[in-house]
């Protein structure tokens, strides 16, 4: 740098000393010629040097983006996946707000702030026996529905069943009893149907054989039974185990079957609850508010050159129903979900999927072009406008720290509607009196911070994303049967999202398409409370028998419940033995 300097200093010299001769010979032309060609010299070196300060502006935004992404990579894969704040965050949070952290949640436990010294100039304080919970009653009792097995019995003495009054022998009138848990495994059984066979045993008749007629056969044209069947659906889909581990299992409990055989049971099943899950898929759409989302689910095929592609598994859930129909698609194109989008009559919750903004000819109107998710209709997600200046905060900008705390007491009023189990009016009136000013704030708060922040940010994003959505969230305030947010359909997604790590993939593009049939019956009917073995058999085995197409809507897990809520309780379902 200092001959560079001192270089740069020469040329300067010599330039004075060109121009000053110039000038002494009154030759004004050559000088006003030199003076141009370092004001050239001199604007090239300007240009240099902004270029290099904008370069160096530029590396330094790219290492900070940099850094943030390695920070919440860090955090995703080691740090907590909950948005839920705990004891330290509130104190930041309380910090990053102005005020002094006195508001931290004493953390139970923490061997830091608990001393058994007492301060100067005080007794020390002798230590408490442990106090019981308010209201709490102790271990909860087992379910009165599990067997009891009594495998001992404990008498009195026959020395200490005399009366001590008046010598009479007493007499039993109840036991103490001590219960322990115990799993017995499950196992196979195979269930025989003999035909009796006669023939004539007279030695002077040539000799006749009659076996009884079976009559109908069984429905099911597989060696095993409905509960076989329905085990590997209801195993693979609400436990996330692949065909391959349940195999296993099958043999240790002595049932040993070739894998191949078993993923024919499972073909056989799904496409026999095709339709119902069809029904149901349609009964879900109807519903007056439908939550959408999609996770990704990868699939084998050939001819491409990693040997799979990444389709899409899209879950719809009603806010009324509580049921859930999934959906496949190879791509993420907008035309490939249209057809179920576009048959939503009602309001449809969704993220900010770009897809749902897009453009797309009409079906039911060829020729005229739509939006997808009509924006009258939609409803957004306040959970996807927290998530990101939640990471925001985490990732050290104390700027996000008022949209944290605003989105947090609005969602203190919701866990009180919760609490309250107010109906659809009593909420809407409580956001009226505690939400909506809240909400107004949080927005006014965007609007102050959008000339503060740049575009590359965490927080600059976050605050576009709640900016774009804002029409949508506050739709939500308007009607007590929507839901803030479509955190129900996300959780519900949890479930195939936990399988696909176990099965990794789907062998087809249609036994995706069946895995999908299988998801919506599985999970609508736990989130309706059913016993889903239960159903499960009922339905194998009416549709095995031919249940017709026009009463399939009597199969929806809704349906089912309603009738077998309302039926005597000694009526028949089914065949569950099969």
């Amino acid at each position: 740098m200092a001959s560079m300097t001192a270089h740069e200093g020469d040329e300067r010299e010599s330039a004075r000393s060109r121009l000053e001769a110039l000038l002494a010979a009154r030759d004004l032309q050559a000088a006003i010629d030199l003076l141009d060609m370092l004001e050239a010299r001199i604007d090239a070196q300007t240009a240099r040097a902004d270029a290099a300060v904008e370069e160096a502006d530029s590396l330094g935004e790219r290492v900070r983006k940099l850094d943030a992404r390695v920070k919440w990579l860090t955090r995703l894969v080691f740090g907590r996946r909950s948005e839920k704040l705990r004891p330290e965050d509130l104190r930041q949070l309380s910090l990053a707000l102005g005020g002094d952290g006195s508001n931290e949640t004493p953390v139970p436990g923490d061997a830091d702030t608990r001393t058994d010294e007492a301060p100067p100039g005080e007794s020390p304080k002798v230590r408490q026996p442990k106090k019981r919970r308010k209201n709490h009653h102790g271990r909860r009792p087992l379910p009165p529905d599990l067997e009891r097995v009594v495998v001992g019995e404990v008498r009195v003495p026959d020395e200490e069943r005399a009366c001590t009054h008046c010598g009479e022998p007493m007499c039993t009138f109840d036991w103490v009893e001590h219960e322990t848990v115990e799993r017995i495994s499950a196992r196979f059984e195979v269930h025989v149907e003999r035909r009796e066979k006669v023939s004539c045993r007279t030695k002077a008749c040539p000799g006749e054989a009659v076996t009884a007629d079976r009559g109908r056969g069984p429905a099911l044209p597989t060696r095993v039974g409905a509960s076989v069947l329905v085990d590997l659906v209801e195993r693979k889909c609400d436990d996330s185990l692949p065909i391959y581990r349940l195999r296993d299992e099958y043999a240790r409990h002595g049932f040993d079957v070739p894998l191949n055989t078993l993923y024919g049971y499972w073909t056989y099943e799904t496409d026999l609850l095709l339709p119902v899950a069809d029904v149901t898929l349609g009964v879900v759409l109807d519903d007056e508010v439908v939550s959408a989302d999609d996770t990704g689910m990868p699939v084998l095929d050939k001819s491409k050159p990693s040997g799979k592609f990444r389709g899409h598994l899209w879950g719809f859930q009603g806010s009324s129903t509580c049921m859930v129909a999934f959906q496949f698609t190879e791509t993420w194109e907008a035309t490939e979900v249209q057809p179920w989008i576009e048959a939503i009559s009602g309001f449809i919750q969704v993220d900010d999927y770009k897809g749902y903004s897009a453009r797309v000819e009409s079906l039911s109107e060829p020729g005229k072009l739509i939006t997808l998710v009509p924006e009258d209709r939609r409803l957004g997600c306040m959970m996807h406008v927290r998530r990101g200046f939640y990471d925001a905060f985490k990732a050290g900008d104390e700027r996000a720290a008022p949209a944290i705390d605003f989105i947090r007491k609005i969602y203190e009023v919701e866990a009180e509607a919760k609490a309250r189990e107010l109906d659809p009016e009593g909420r809407l009136a409580l956001r009226q009196e505690k939400s909506i000013s809240v909400l107004a704030d949080f927005f006014e708060w965007i609007e102050g911070q959008k000339p503060k922040l740049g575009k590359t940010s965490k927080l600059a994003e976050a605050v576009r994303y709640a900016e774009n959505q804002r029409s949508f969230i506050e739709r939500c305030f308007t009607d007590g049967r929507f839901e803030i947010d479509n955190g129900a359909i996300e959780r519900t997604l949890k479930k195939p999202c936990v399988g696909r790590k176990n099965y990794l993939h789907c062998g087809s593009v249609q036994g995706a398409k069946r895995l999908a049939a299988a998801y919506t019956l599985v999970l609508s009917a736990k989130n309706l409370g059913l016993n889903v073995r239960e159903y499960l058999i009922d339905v194998t085995t009416k549709l095995a028998n031919g249940w017709p197409l026009t009463r399939l809507r009597e199969l929806v897990p809704d349906a089912w419940a309603a009738a077998r809520a309302s039926a005597p309780a000694s009526a028949p379902t089914g065949q569950p033995g099969q």
